[in-house]
């Protein structure tokens, strides 16, 4: 078995509206100790979670490495006409959902962003539900200092948009939706 961990990125800061950035990234289950157990070792005293935007350069191609233990990684990267970030975020959700029900992910914790933003979320994977995608995803939503592994979708995120992933090879997709 295994869980897809998702979070975010905005690059630009969020003073782009025409980007928008979502990344999986697929842990073994039978791994998540020894990877959380990683993941606190990196990050440094001075973080309540490992988070890339606060990190210098030599952490952070030090935490690309991290990936490596991961299954998989997807990132779906809205590139389009200039949007709300909610609008660019519920289309990433969507073929992100649907990225990873074809690959068989039966659980997939979330990044929360507060309970109002949270319900946003669940209103719109129900909504895909509804219309036949994600009906065999479980999804919850966790912060990011409860749980741990949720640093690595940010660390592929933020790679991602300094262009240090590879845009497809056997172990990583990126997707421009």
């Amino acid at each position: 078995m295994h869980t897809a961990y998702v979070d975010e990125s905005e690059p630009g800061g969020g003073l782009d509206h025409t980007v928008y950035v979502m990344a999986a990234v697929l842990v073994a289950d039978d791994r998540t100790d020894e990877l959380r157990a990683a993941v606190r070792v990196t990050t440094p005293e001075r973080m309540r979670k490992l988070h890339w935007y606060e990190a210098l350069l030599s952490q952070r191609l030090t935490w690309i490495g991290l990936l490596a233990h991961a299954i998989s990684v997807v990132v779906v990267r809205y590139e389009g006409a200039p949007a709300r970030a909610e609008r660019r975020r519920r289309r990433c959700i969507e073929r992100l959902i649907w990225e990873l029900e074809q690959r068989d992910v039966p659980s997939v914790v979330i990044e929360s962003r507060g309970r109002a933003r949270d319900a946003g979320d669940v209103s719109m994977l129900e909504s895909l539900r509804d219309r036949g995608v994600g009906r065999s995803v479980r999804y919850e939503h966790v912060r990011g200092v409860d749980e741990p592994l949720l640093a690595l979708a940010d660390i592929a995120c933020g790679a991602h948009a300094r262009g240090l992933l590879p845009t497809r090879s056997d172990d990583v997709l990126v997707v421009v939706h």
